[in-house]
């Protein structure tokens, strides 16, 4: 009897840590937010400024270069798919920002600039550039 007592216990304990943590995850990963737009400024140490290609505002981030992949404090940058850093990003490219609530206001934990020149012709591409929310030149 002992040995089902306890089997009981783990099975009950097992489900009741489930049921806490699941919702505790749910609202960890919609606290996550996702801005594409086109990059407005960045200030070399502390602040990027995109424009939101939906509300057509500028949005500030917070930054900071992360040193690895686990600096859990950093923001990671890629560019083209690749390993980057925040000074490596240009203004009137698009990015993707994915940023986290943090001290008041937003704190980028990930910034993704797509490539968006042609491979044909070598300029930008103005379906890449329009999905961004950044004007191409010329227009």
């Amino acid at each position: 009897m002992p040995i089902r007592s306890a089997r009981f216990l783990a099975t009950v304990t097992a489900a009741a840590l489930c049921a806490w943590l699941l919702p505790h995850a749910a609202h960890a990963e919609a606290a996550r937010k996702k801005t594409e737009g086109c990059m407005v400024s960045y200030d070399g140490s502390a602040k990027l400024v995109v424009k939101d290609k939906n509300s057509h505002k500028d949005v500030e981030f917070g930054v900071k270069q992360a040193t690895s992949v686990l600096d859990k404090d950093g923001t990671v940058a890629t560019k083209n798919g690749r390993k980057a850093t925040l000074a490596d990003l240009e203004v009137g490219k698009p990015l993707i920002v994915y940023s986290k609530d943090k001290d008041g206001g937003q704190f980028a934990t990930k910034v993704d600039a797509p490539d968006p020149i042609d491979k044909d012709t070598g300029k930008p591409d103005p379906d890449v550039m329009e999905q961004g929310g950044c004007k191409v030149e010329g227009q």
